[in-house]
């Protein structure tokens, strides 16, 4: 799957002229069918604006898109239904997602698509720039979407229970991070205070320096009765 931004800007290559015609300036996106339509030619060789209808997409790489020719790049006048969904300005990032019972579920941060056919696989949703940040993100499949208009998505009813999660935000990974650091730190405090600990001996121990203490006394006494003996 790719992000709809990782389109933008990648170099368009013929393959059968070996030409590079352009870059990609933009995407055209039909809602009723959820796929790109087009992609808009960042002029290149062009001195007026051009598209190239998605299904004329040979392959979408890391580092460009290429198509079989140049013929198949077209004035948008040349394709009326193509040209109907530039003139709509459809941008689905930064448009509100609400489900059919009215419950809001974010803002649409961005949308992922199949390069190999064009369609939509889902949708990136936060509560806006700050708290998505703070917060995270979840994701949403496009089979959960029932309208992608101007102004609204409108997903299923009960969608919520649909998201999933896609970055965990600011918020939880400093928890994360507090919470290792807490572990780490109580576990260092406890090794430091059971190291530096003076344990009392017990009686055992306490008896059996005692008996060291008489035998070493004993073992004295006869040493000097020997001696005294001796001189």
């Amino acid at each position: 799957m790719k992000a709809s931004r990782k389109f933008l800007s990648l170099p368009i290559i013929s393959l059968r002229e070996g030409q590079h015609i352009g870059y990609v300036k933009n995407l055209v996106f039909n809602p009723q069918t959820k796929s790109l339509a087009a992609i808009i030619v960042d002029k290149g060789l062009f001195k007026d604006q051009r598209v190239i209808p998605y299904n004329k997409v040979v392959s979408v790489g890391v580092d460009a898109i290429t198509i079989d020719k140049c013929a198949y790049v077209e004035k948008p006048t040349n394709i009326p239904e193509i040209l109907d969904l530039i003139k709509n300005k459809l941008n689905i990032i930064g448009t509100k997602v609400i489900t059919e019972s009215g419950k809001t579920l974010g803002v649409a941060e961005e949308y992922y698509i199949n390069p190999k056919d064009g369609k939509m696989t889902h949708i990136e949703i936060s509560s806006g720039k700050i708290e998505g940040l703070l917060k995270g993100k979840t994701q949403l499949k496009a089979e959960n979407l029932i309208t992608i208009g101007q102004d609204i998505i409108v997903a299923l009813k009960g969608s919520e229970i649909a998201l999933t999660v896609s970055d965990k935000g600011i918020n939880d990974t400093l928890k994360t991070i507090l919470h290792s650091t807490g572990n780490f730190a109580a576990g260092t405090k406890q090794t430091v205070s059971h190291y530096f600990k003076k344990e009392k001996p017990s009686d055992y121990e306490k008896r059996s320096l005692e008996c060291s203490d008489n035998e070493t006394q004993i073992c004295e006494k006869a040493f000097d009765s020997k001696d005294n003996i001796s001189s």
